[in-house]
């Protein structure tokens, strides 16, 4: 056999497949069934039977190959018999999302719908998908267009029907022999009748049985309708796995506002994890009178040789320049304190000191804790600088001194 002929036949096989039933159970495993409603299973009831109740029911299908805005129905049979179905709900949209390759399952495009079982008595009934291949028609199947029918002018609709199940109903269930199948619109009115069409216009989706190119966002965690009301993404019915939990059972973000905040104190923390915490800056700037010029008093130890170290401090850090002792004239006097953040034993408000006009000796422990003999403010902004624990705060209130005794 030539390659060419080979190559013919994958794609004819690649190209007959597109949807089927995931749950229920397909009665055929062939997604390119075309003639309805079941191709050669059509009314084949044979098998036991699953029992379901009427009321909120999961289903899911796949779509092997993509065909953009190719729309879904699902309907229900007669008892034992695959004439005269019950449309349960039409034009369900497209997924536009994934590209499935027919010969890998595991890239198939899922669906999850909940569905409204009748209440009837049904001893073998059984679930029908039909697809319409709106992509085929042209400029029918645009949001302007006339579109296709089914059964009717859709010339290319793929089908796939379910394994039998026994539907049984409550005290005032009808069997489905007697069951007349409800208008439509009525029977799920809270279902949406635009979807969107071609270029994201609105096409109309009101007509049953009348399909144009349909399509709409699903959700990609449950593969359920995300335009839908939540009754038809919500699992319910318990016989096939998907939907999206009851809103009940979903865990909820609380509301921001509701969220406790911390009070305006300090709050301890734990030793044991050793987290910063900001303190509050203070400076306190006092002057006496400007006519008075300070006498400086040579420096002993220039504050840029004074120790750095990479401790942190819970001491109150101290900045003074201060004048000669025994001095005529007074200066300026400045005093800082700031409070450093912590990553040691936290500290109490027992513990900050107050500002002060006289240094503090200067320690290793404590490398902010400058007493500047020099009243020149570079030397005063180079020795803080030195600290990895000066910030933007630190200097902009280093900046403020300097320039009062320019001044």
């Amino acid at each position: 056999m030539k390659l060419s002929h080979l190559v013919s036949i994958a794609c004819i096989s690649f190209t007959v497949a597109h949807s089927r039933w995931a749950c229920p159970e397909p009665r055929s495993s062939s997604t390119g069934i075309k003639s309805g409603p079941c191709g050669s299973d059509y009314n084949v009831f044979d098998g036991s039977t699953m029992e379901v109740s009427p009321g909120s029911l999961t289903v899911t299908f796949e779509e092997s190959i993509h065909h953009t805005g190719a729309p879904f129905r699902i309907s229900l049979s007669s008892d034992g018999s695959d004439d005269d179905p019950c449309v349960l709900l039409d034009h369900i949209p497209h997924n536009d999302c994934c590209i499935p390759l027919m010969p890998f399952p595991s890239t198939y495009t899922q669906y999850s719908i909940t569905i409204n079982i009748p209440n009837v008595n049904c001893e073998r009934c059984s679930l029908h998908l039909s697809n319409p291949m709106t992509d085929k028609i042209g400029n029918d199947g645009a949001p302007s267009g006339i579109g296709c029918t089914d059964p009717g002018s859709c010339f290319s609709v793929y089908h796939s029907c379910t394994i039998p199940f026994k539907i049984v109903g409550d005290a005032g269930a009808v069997e489905r022999a007697d069951y007349t199948c409800p208008d439509i619109e009525s029977y799920n009115k809270d279902w949406p009748t635009v979807w969107e069409g071609d270029n994201m216009q609105d096409v109309d989706a009101s007509t049953p049985g009348v399909y144009r190119r349909e399509s709409s966002d699903w959700d990609s965690e449950y593969n359920t309708l995300a335009t839908a009301p939540a009754q038809f993404r919500e699992a319910a019915g318990g016989l096939c796995s998907g939907g999206e939990p009851p809103v009940a059972q979903v865990s909820k973000t609380p509301d921001p506002t509701k969220q406790p905040t911390n009070p305006p104190t300090l709050v301890t923390p734990n030793p044991t994890t050793k987290q910063p915490t900001d303190a509050p800056i203070t400076l306190l700037v006092t002057t006496d009178s400007p006519s008075k010029q300070p006498t400086p008093k040579p420096a002993t130890e220039s504050p840029s040789m004074l120790p750095v170290t990479n401790q942190p401090t819970t001491n109150p850090t101290t900045i003074m320049p201060t004048s000669g002792a025994g001095s005529e004239t007074s200066s300026p006097s400045v005093s800082v304190q700031f409070t450093a953040p912590s990553t040691a034993s936290p500290t109490t408000s027992d513990e900050q000191t107050t500002a002060s006009t006289t240094s503090s000796p200067t320690s290793p422990s404590d490398p902010l804790n400058v007493s500047a003999a020099s009243t020149e403010p570079q030397s005063l902004i180079s020795a803080a600088a030195q600290s990895k624990y000066v910030n933007k705060s630190y200097l902009l209130a280093l900046c403020t001194i300097a320039r009062m005794l320019l001044l």
